[in-house]
């Protein structure tokens, strides 16, 4: 029966009919879905050959259902799953590149270098990956595929490999945090991720590490609240921030934006120049209000130079290690009650009271 239905589907390889071929290609499919596990290697090579001559003329929404019959089959026809895999429409190749064993390193290190965003996102999610294919990944892969490969603990890196997903998660909190729960990350590359990440990024990973890595993170954590806090009360020298932001303001690229990359960046000393220059403030009345513990002050400030409440807060937060430092909601509230104008009449106020002469005694 079996080759009396396989004669049949090889003379409707040359049939015209677009519908009949398509009906052909799930026999053969069907036929060898229900036997392949019997088969000899030399007959699986027969299927191989005629699901070949099938799909090479098969629309994609076909290719699509046969990748999703085939993915998971552990005998399923080498030849077919590869060209699959390579298929330019992501809806046929990713169901075999996620799951299939069928596919061999090169031939999915093949996939990686050649195809693009959507490809490497569905190798990024299989149960395994080794180094050689991990560093072709983070190599090419955008944000959506790092991120991926970043959380997949079935993922083998070099130490490379871990250095470039380090350097890609500042300013990308979610890939921070898939990171930071790996197990196999450095001590080392564990604190300069943690020096890069926010507070919100610090929390989440203590809480959500398991507990023999929960205590070395929370122990960087710890020290980095109190390298902030040095950092917050030492003696600073303003001079390099005062020029950069005098250029800033000649090329008219002082904006909200930059002086919200620099909170998140924690340079304080450019927070401190920008917010003097944005209230046209002495930097000697702006410097106190980011050291102080409360936080009043800098809220004026920022009220002050026109800045919306998710600056503001990445302004208060940069000089604190955790959110939870204080509360958020309260602060916003002083924020939203606080008028521009009435801001602007205490930074005013303030510069009075600070900067009046004294009479002589």
């Amino acid at each position: 029966m079996h080759y009396s239905l396989i004669q049949e589907l090889q003379d409707a390889i040359s049939n015209e009919s677009t519908g009949r071929r398509i009906v052909a290609l799930r026999k053969i499919t069907d036929l060898f879905l229900e036997h392949g596990n019997r088969l000899t290697p030399e007959q699986v090579n027969i299927f191989d050959n005629l699901l070949l001559g099938f799909i090479r003329d098969v629309e994609a929404e076909d290719l699509a259902e046969l990748a999703q019959q085939l993915a998971t089959v552990p005998f399923a026809p080498s030849a077919v799953i590869r060209r699959l895999a390579i298929h330019c429409d992501r809806a046929v190749a990713t169901p075999v590149l996620t799951v299939s064993e069928r596919l061999s390193n090169e031939d999915l290190l093949e996939v990686a270098t050649t195809r693009g965003q959507g490809h490497l996102l569905a190798i990024a999610g299989r149960f395994a990956l080794d180094t050689v294919l991990t560093d072709a990944i983070i190599e090419l892969g955008d944000r959506e595929v790092r991120r991926r490969v970043a959380g997949n603990p079935g993922a083998s890196f070099t130490r490379g490999g871990l250095v470039r997903l380090v350097a890609a998660s500042k300013g990308d909190p979610l890939l921070a945090e898939k990171v930071g729960l790996r197990g196999d990350l450095p001590n080392k590359l564990l604190r300069e991720l943690l020096d890069n990440a926010t507070s919100a990024v610090h929390i989440r990973l203590v809480n959500k590490a398991p507990t023999q890595l929960r205590a070395e993170i929370q122990k960087h954590v710890d020290d980095i609240s109190r390298q902030i806090k040095r950092d917050a009360e030492r003696p600073r020298d303003l001079r390099s921030a005062v020029d950069l932001v005098k250029r800033l303001v000649e090329r008219r690229e002082l904006t909200e934006n930059r002086l919200a990359d620099f909170a998140t960046d924690r340079q304080y000393e450019a927070i401190i120049a920008t917010l003097a220059a944005m209230t046209s403030s002495p930097i000697a009345l702006i410097e106190p209000l980011m050291r102080v513990h409360r936080h009043d002050g800098l809220i004026t400030a920022c009220r002050a130079a026109d800045l919306s409440w998710e600056t503001t807060q990445a302004v208060i937060l940069s000089r604190l290690m955790s959110s939870s430092d204080v509360d958020v909601g309260q602060l916003r509230r002083k924020y939203e009650e606080m008028s521009f104008s009435s801001a602007k009449r205490a930074l005013l106020i303030w510069r009075e009271q600070v900067f009046r002469p004294r009479k002589a005694g």
